[in-house]
C-alpha cells in the first residue's frame, strides 16, 4: 500500500438507480474510501474507524511479509538491492509517517 489517494472508474450496480451505472471508486492507498454513482450522485463512504482498522491490518500484513519481499528483491538483483538499502533505511520512517498523515488527512 502506498499513501496516495487514487480513483478509478467502474460499472457497478447502484441500489438507488436499480441498474448498472458508471461509478467512481476512491482509494486512500490500497484501502477503499468511498464509491460514488455518477448517474444519481449517491455515495457510500467508509467510516474513519473502519479505514484505520483496515489500514492497521494492511500495515501489519506488510510488516510480516517484508522479510519474504526483501529476500525476493535480494535474489532478483543483488547490486540494486545493496545500493538502495541505505536510502531506504533512512527514508522509511518518513514514508510511513507520510502514509499515515495522508490517510488521516483524507478523512477530515
Amino acid at each position: 500500500m502506498d499513501g496516495k489517494t487514487s480513483k478509478m472508474e467502474a460499472e457497478l450496480f447502484c441500489l438507488h438507480c436499480n441498474k448498472e451505472t458508471p461509478h467512481t471508486v476512491y482509494y486512500a492507498g490500497n484501502i477503499l474510501k468511498r464509491i460514488k454513482c455518477e448517474e444519481c450522485g449517491s455515495e457510500i463512504e467508509i467510516r474513519r474507524e473502519k479505514l484505520l482498522e483496515n489500514y492497521a491490518f494492511d500495515f501489519i500484513e506488510r510488516i510480516l511479509t517484508k522479510p519474504y519481499r526483501m529476500t525476493k528483491e535480494l535474489e532478483g538483483d543483488l547490486k540494486k538491492f545493496i545500493l538502495s538499502l541505505p536510502i531506504r533505511i533512512v527514508t522509511k520512517p518518513y514514508r510511513i509517517v507520510k502514509e499515515v498523515e495522508d490517510i488521516l488527512k483524507k478523512e477530515e
